[in-house]
């Protein structure tokens, strides 16, 4: 099972240069690669129908990334930061985070230090899956996909509280 189980007991690859990443967000992040350019990548939302039974057929542990759509690979992904039992930024450090984005000439430091309080895994992860993020902004005279767009659509995904309440305005806008 894939969706809804705690980030370190998911099963892992080993990614040279990362260390070990979920399967998942491996084998998601490279099929999406492939289909980069595609325009609204993310943005896009794909069948409903078709979400859920790719996901139950990767709950069952079949390999069938390969023959979906690319906005239904996206939508999964989206989910699967989503549905965490605990946002893959821990809860208790985001406000420090918010307010290291905040600094100037330090905003590099503060939020290295930050990162120094979470697991090991959980950074290695996040730096594969945000130079993932950054191929994906590369491209973004093809999908649309710059920075900014990307931040809006992943921040409910990756800040999302454990009880699943809305994000507030206030940190939304943050």
């Amino acid at each position: 099972k894939i969706f809804g189980v705690p980030f370190h007991a998911l099963p892992q690859s080993l990614v040279p240069e990362y260390g070990y990443i979920p399967s998942f967000l491996v084998d998601s992040c490279e099929y999406l690669e492939e289909h980069v350019r595609t325009e609204g990548l993310f943005r896009k939302s794909g069948s409903l129908v078709r979400l859920k039974a790719l996901k139950n057929k990767l709950d069952q542990g079949e390999n069938c990334l390969s023959t979906a759509l690319p906005c239904d690979v996206a939508g999964l992904l989206k989910q699967f930061f989503r549905e965490l039992p605990e946002p893959i930024l821990p809860l208790h450090l985001q406000e420090g985070l918010f307010k290291a984005q905040q600094l100037g000439n330090e905003k590099k430091t503060a939020t290295v230090l930050l990162s120094c309080l979470m697991a090991d895994r959980t950074i290695e992860a996040l730096r594969y899956f945000f130079n993932f993020l950054r191929t994906v902004s590369l491209r973004s005279n093809e999908n649309r996909m710059d920075s900014s767009n990307l931040a809006v659509i992943f921040a409910p995904n990756l800040l999302h509280s454990s009880e699943n309440e809305k994000m507030s305005a206030s940190t939304e806008k943050k």
